[in-house]
């Protein structure tokens, strides 16, 4: 899924390695390569990545598809291609894999403080359910559950056919 103008190319290998490298490019606390080693050999689990044609992994996306729910694992876009758009492109791509697969709802928590990754959230079609207070460990703070419906997403694709 490559255009003439797009210099990234999508992978959904499940790669633990791969993954576990971009991760630790991502954040500051990441995932140990064992973590993602250990979810790759789950039914349910896939793990995605752009990567840029001359550079490499930049964006990935870790999720359970368990029709009829998706719960979003984690995602990170290395520092250097932050602000692109990417983050979109896989929360997209995955509700396109979502609907495909008769998935209704997308499930995910992120840290109160990360407002930036809250308002992508928000603006993707995410609606706070509730916080989850102290849920966090390192840094500590609040968890904000998330949900995203699917019916919604689906209903304006088939309207723009």
């Amino acid at each position: 899924m490559k255009s003439d103008m797009d210099p990234f190319l999508w992978n959904r290998q499940n790669e633990p390695e791969a993954l576990a490298e971009l991760d630790q490019r991502c954040f500051r606390k990441c995932w140990k390569l064992q973590e993602y080693i250990d979810l790759s050999r789950k039914k349910p689990f896939r793990g995605w990545f752009l990567e840029h044609s001359e550079k490499g992994p930049c964006a990935f996306l870790v999720f359970f598809l368990i029709p009829p729910e998706v719960q979003i694992l984690r995602m990170g876009v290395h520092p250097e291609f932050r602000r692109e758009g990417l983050a979109s492109r896989l929360l997209d791509e995955l509700d396109q894999e979502a609907i495909a697969n008769q998935s209704h709802s997308l499930w995910l928590d992120v840290h109160a403080e990360n407002v930036p990754a809250v308002e992508l959230y928000k603006k993707s079609g995410f609606t706070e359910i509730y916080q989850r207070k102290g849920y966090y460990q390192n840094p500590p703070g609040d968890a904000v559950l998330m949900k995203k419906n699917l019916h919604e997403v689906a209903a304006s694709r088939s309207d723009e056919y």
